[in-house]
């Protein structure tokens, strides 16, 4: 805002259009009747040259009087204004103070200050000729019969550079409206064009000052020594009040061609003479910008000073390893170059200050011309060339702010996960796009070479390197002049673009754009929960309500909690290993809530962790994924080999052959013993074992089942009042389950998988059994093909006793 109201670009831009086109369409020469065929365009000889001058320009900035519209053709019929007599050649209009248009006028609203001024750079004479080694070079010189100029420039199209440079310029000439008349004006440009040859053979006096200048008096004042002509005027401009430097430039190649170009550079006398408003915009916007670059400038000194006292090491190393980073170098580069534009603005206004203060003396010297006119015009035309030089010098600063601006936004984005995703991106694809540009630009500098070559001497946007870099970049994008380039031939041409096309848009810009949008789609994925910028908002807002109601503190708060207590050295307290907790939150932070210090903890916790193992790309869960999977393959392998190694034990001892066999002697065998014993032994042994083990368990199973009878029947009806609930006299109840089904459960704790473990006692009593009589074995089932009997005994003392026995 603060550039925009004090360059007013459009302002000068519609000044600076309107002075471009008025000399491109108007100053005509090679007239017929009221019509000039010829412009500035088509000035390509030294005589274009002095007639497009004479005859265009000339009568274009000092026009004699009031112009009208051109006589009608014949066949129209009508009336025009150069049939009716003694037209004006003036008017005073309302308000004028003289009739118009009135001395210097340009454009009815601008008025040249100081005339016109022409002046050239030339190359001087020498022995520069290019000549074959061969032939004798006093022969050629003889031949030639003339010394070579050479020059570098009007090779190609004028640049803007080229126009802006002031310095090497010679040969000055002045045209003064204010002192001559026209028709003397047009016998000075006729003065320089022949030498004052004419004037000199009539006696005239001639009105070419540098043509009269001693030796150079009979010598034109454009020869081909004349590598650049420069035309310049200063107009200003009261309904903007504005100056305008124009600078007509033409370009004399050794080529033989010449090159014109049209430059105005243009500044305002005051860019705060303006409406209050306006105005009053302007200083706050001035003031807020200055005071955010002093802001910025004491945070960066404070941030210094921080990691210098934070340091125990020099303060280069503490420097280089704790302040200096991106964006630190970002934030010193705004303030910079915000000061170089302050400063640069200030010199471009004590400049345009310096024209002002000339100005009433050329007011002055342009209603009474003396003898100091000349000099008065030229220190005019030096302050008005440093006015345009420094306006363009503040341009140029400022032009490059905004940019630095945008790298600071960046950094402000990353405050919001859901901003921060277009750095986030570029950060993530950095290395693919590293690699990519590196093949990039080699592909496409084999291209540009290619095209320098191909079309460089037939086309100027291939000529030089620079050229072809910026059209080949165009091409990418659409942007191509398909006519100026079959001048090589379209065969030849097309087959160029075709592979260009191919190589530089289908191939390498769609991958550059694939590699640009699998970031982007990884970081979408990570902010596909993240808050929006919009809760955010009424996020902090809240966090502003519940801070007031003293419901919370401020991070701030917290972080300067922990800084206190490391004396404010930050890099030791970040550095530090000290276990945090709620409750030491609770105590250390005055006022903080616990359930804030809860949640504080929990998310530092989780950004800890994204820290410390980041966020995996689909490359890295592939390889973890691989490595998994190859881990889990070679564990499942070991537990193949295991099983294997098993089933075939399984299978030897199934296929174990009778005593006296080596292997079966190997696993079975006793010293002292032959081998029916041994085998006898181990058998016994093993039954001996079995039978314990399920003796123990069954005892087990027997006073699960009387707890569970004890429980049945105190749930019985019936029960007398007064009596023990676990007392066998209750009414109505049965005095014991079957004992076939009491076998058959001691039976199925063993071979229908019950859910007691075999303990170490053999026999079972039971705090509660009813005498019973002896009930029949009962077989529950077979254990190495002998068939297994389970006898339960009661007696009389309540105790009860379980035999197992095998039968074949």
């Amino acid at each position: 805002m603060l550039a925009m109201n004090i360059l007013h670009q459009e302002q000068l831009y519609t000044m600076e259009t309107a002075i471009e086109r008025d000399i491109i369409e108007n100053a005509n020469f090679a007239w017929s009747g009221h019509f000039g065929h010829k412009g500035i365009l088509q000035v390509h000889s030294i005589a274009d040259f002095w007639s497009w001058m004479r005859l265009g320009f000339l009568g274009l900035v000092v026009k004699p009087g009031w112009l009208y519209s051109e006589p009608a053709p014949d066949i129209l019929g009508g009336p025009d204004m150069t049939s009716r007599p003694d037209m004006p050649t003036a008017w005073l209009f309302n308000g004028y103070e003289r009739p118009a248009p009135v001395a210097n006028e340009y454009l009815h609203y601008a008025k040249v200050i100081s005339g016109i001024r022409m002046r050239q750079s030339v190359s001087g004479a020498g022995d520069f000729c290019v000549l074959p080694s061969l032939l004798d070079p006093a022969l050629l010189s003889q031949w030639l019969a003339k010394p070579c100029f050479p020059s570098d420039l009007g090779l190609l199209s004028p640049e803007v550079h080229e126009a802006e440079n002031f310095l090497g310029l010679q040969r000055e000439e002045f045209l003064f409206p204010d002192l001559f008349t026209i028709q003397e004006l047009t016998q000075q440009v006729l003065d320089m064009e022949d030498g004052c040859a004419y004037s000199n053979a009539t006696g005239n006096a001639c009105r070419c000052e540098w043509c009269s200048a001693g030796a150079q008096s009979l010598r034109p004042w454009i020869d081909e020594e004349t590598s650049r002509v420069e035309i310049s005027m200063v107009v200003y401009n009261a309904q903007y009040g504005s100056y305008t430097y124009v600078s007509v430039n033409f370009m004399f190649n050794r080529g033989g061609h010449i090159h014109s170009f049209i430059h105005c550079l243009s500044a305002f006398v005051n860019p705060f003479l303006r409406p209050g408003p306006e105005l009053a915009l302007t200083l706050v916007a001035a003031t807020l910008w200055i005071g955010a670059l002093l802001y910025a400038l004491a945070a960066e000194l404070t941030e210094i000073r921080g990691a210098i006292r934070n340091s125990n090491a020099g303060l280069r190393k503490a420097l280089w390893e704790d302040y200096v980073g991106f964006y630190n170098m970002v934030d010193w580069s705004s303030i910079i170059v915000g000061s170089l534009a302050i400063g640069y603005y200030f010199q471009s206004r004590i400049a345009a200050s310096a024209v002002n203060e000339l100005l009433p003396s050329m007011i002055d010297a342009s209603l009474k011309p003396d003898a100091n006119y000349q000099s008065t015009v030229k220190e005019f035309f030096r302050a008005a060339e440093d006015m345009s030089k420094a306006k363009k010098d503040t341009e140029l600063q400022l032009m490059f702010y905004p940019l630095i601006i945008m790298m600071r936004l960046f950094r402000s984005f990353e405050a919001q996960p859901r901003l921060a995703l277009v750095s986030a991106t570029l950060k993530t694809a950095a290395p693919d796009l590293g690699h990519f540009f590196m093949i990039f630009l080699c592909v496409y500098l084999c291209f540009v070479v290619s095209s320098l070559l191909f079309f460089g001497q037939d086309l100027e946007s291939f000529s030089t390197m620079d050229r072809a870099l910026h059209t080949s970049f165009l091409a990418m994008f659409g942007d191509w002049d398909w006519n100026a380039m079959t001048d090589v031939g379209m065969l030849r041409a097309a087959v160029w673009f075709w592979v260009f096309m191919v190589m530089m848009v289908l191939f390498m810009l769609n991958m550059l754009l694939a590699i640009i949008m699998d970031a982007y789609q990884m970081e979408k994925y990570k902010t596909s929960d993240a808050t929006t910028l919009w809760q955010q908002i009424l996020d902090m807002i809240e966090r502003r309500r519940q801070y007031i109601r003293g419901e919370r503190v401020r991070l701030t708060d917290v972080w300067k909690t922990f800084r206190r207590q490391y004396a404010g050295k930050e890099k030791a307290m970040l550095s530090s290993d000290q276990l945090l907790s709620v409750e030491y939150l609770v105590n250390t932070v005055t006022r903080m809530p616990e359930q804030q210090a809860l949640r504080t903890m929990v998310h530092s916790l989780k950004r800890d962790d994204i820290l410390t193992h980041g966020f995996m790309t689909e490359e890295q869960v592939n390889k973890h994924v691989e490595k998994t999977l190859g881990s889990m393959e070679l564990k499942i392998k070991a537990i193949l080999e295991d099983v294997e190694f098993i089933n075939d034990k399984l299978d030897f001892f199934d296929r174990l052959l009778a005593p006296g066999d080596a292997e079966y002697d190997f696993y079975f065998g006793a010293d002292g013993q032959s081998h029916d014993q041994a085998s006898r032994l181990w058998i016994y042994n093993s039954i001996t074992a079995i039978s314990e083990e399920l003796q123990q368990n069954f005892v087990r199973g027997i006073q699960r089942i009387g707890t569970w009878q004890d429980e049945f029947e105190c749930e019985r009806p019936g029960q007398k009042p007064g009596r023990h609930p676990n007392s066998w006299e209750t009414a109505g109840a049965k005095p014991f389950l079957r004992e076939k089904r009491q076998t058959l459960g001691v039976c199925a704790l063993f071979f229908g998988g019950g859910e007691e473990t075999w303990g170490s006692t053999s026999t079972g009593r039971g705090d509660r059994s009813r005498p019973r009589e002896c009930s029949e074995p009962h077989e529950c089932g077979t254990f190495l093909d002998r068939k297994v009997h389970v006898h339960l005994v009661r007696k009389k003392n309540r105790e009860t006793e379980v035999e197992v026995g095998l039968s074949r």
